[in-house]
């Protein structure tokens, strides 16, 4: 496999350096803001005015920065899907199998891994050859990313040594900023740092990163903290549960199938409403079930620039894939207990 020349680790980017001159104060800074929910990079954030439970947040994977060097401008497609993330709301207008109405602003950015293609410091930052996943998503100190909204990621096997990367970097950036406080709303974190769990309106939902394993597996004992986790917060409530991690059901070689029984012995009991994933490349949105679970992968990459937008309410579940901010690709709806 080509990979791109290697850089010097020890040149310190841009990024860095604002991060670095910037870090304390923009971290208390955001650190409020975030905590409060109402604004984000110091814009008011408008959410639907229907507060039982109506939920709108956009889902991507498999972003692979770095890979721009074998397969085209990988940079220019990112670019171009977060303007289109950007632009939507306000212009795309739900369809009335998903109750009518505007687009509003997401509550945030789910990014089901592999967010870099060899989980190297120079993909994560941005160096002079690119702009990294920082750069475009996220953003460091004083320094705003492209994207305007938060963003929930997990890593993929491209983002770790254990498998296809050539570093952990990326990896360890996904634990940092979940120990660091800073995406907004978490309140339940794996102890080793890497998986988070939060709610919004009456829908939890949980980040198992590469995908639901035990400890002393590449997945880093997200099964257990998992079954703690809806123990801890869901019980016997019958309150709709959304999952998403990287790996699919069907291509990957790593999760064995005795992985995936555990997996489904863990949340078997619970109102499962949708599983997202990324991992196989395709090019739309892809909706099956599994065990009669709703499950979606929404790694398009390879395929149109395109994302998926997800809207669940008290008793239904949408999810529609955003050709442009004005028109939808393929479309799912189910009808659904919250």
């Amino acid at each position: 496999m080509k990979k791109y020349p290697a850089k010097n680790n020890k040149l310190i980017s841009r990024r860095q350096f604002l991060r670095q001159a910037t870090s304390t104060a923009a971290g208390l800074v955001m650190g409020t803001s975030l905590v409060q929910g109402k604004t984000y990079k110091g814009k008011t954030r408008q959410f639907s005015t229907n507060t039982d439970c109506d939920v709108t947040f956009f889902a991507i994977s498999d972003v692979h920065y770095g890979r721009h060097f074998e397969i085209g401008d990988n940079e220019a497609e990112n670019k171009n899907i977060i303007d289109k993330m950007n632009s939507a709301p306000g212009k795309l207008i739900y369809p009335a199998t998903a109750g009518g109405g505007i687009v509003p602003q997401p509550r945030a950015v789910l990014v089901a891994g592999d967010l870099t293609d060899y989980g190297t410091t120079e993909e994560w930052n941005g160096y002079d050859i690119f702009e990294g996943f920082e750069d475009d998503y996220l953003g460091s100190g004083a320094t705003p990313g492209r994207l305007n909204w938060p963003v929930y990621e997990c890593f993929g096997n491209h983002d770790t040594i254990d498998e296809n990367g050539t570093s952990d970097y990326s990896r360890e950036q996904v634990k940092n900023r979940t120990l660091a406080g800073e995406r907004p709303g978490i309140f339940d974190t794996s102890d080793n740092g890497y998986h988070y769990s939060w709610t919004w309106d009456n829908i939890h939902f949980v980040n198992l990163n590469l995908y639901p394993g035990a400890i002393g597996t590449y997945a880093k004992g997200s099964l257990e903290f998992l079954i703690n986790d809806l123990a801890k917060h869901i019980g016997s409530s019958g309150k709709a549960v959304v999952l998403y991690f990287h790996y699919d059901f069907i291509r990957t070689s790593w999760w064995e199938p005795e992985e995936k029984d555990a997996f489904y012995d863990a949340i078997k009991d619970y109102n499962i409403v949708a599983i997202i994933h990324g991992h196989r490349h395709i090019t739309y949105l892809e909706s099956s079930t599994w065990n009669g679970i709703n499950i979606f992968n929404v790694a398009t990459r390879n395929g149109p620039e395109r994302f998926t937008i997800f809207r669940i309410t008290k008793n239904k579940l949408f999810a529609g894939e955003c050709a442009t901010d004005t028109t939808w690709g393929g479309m799912f709806t189910k009808t659904i207990t919250t």
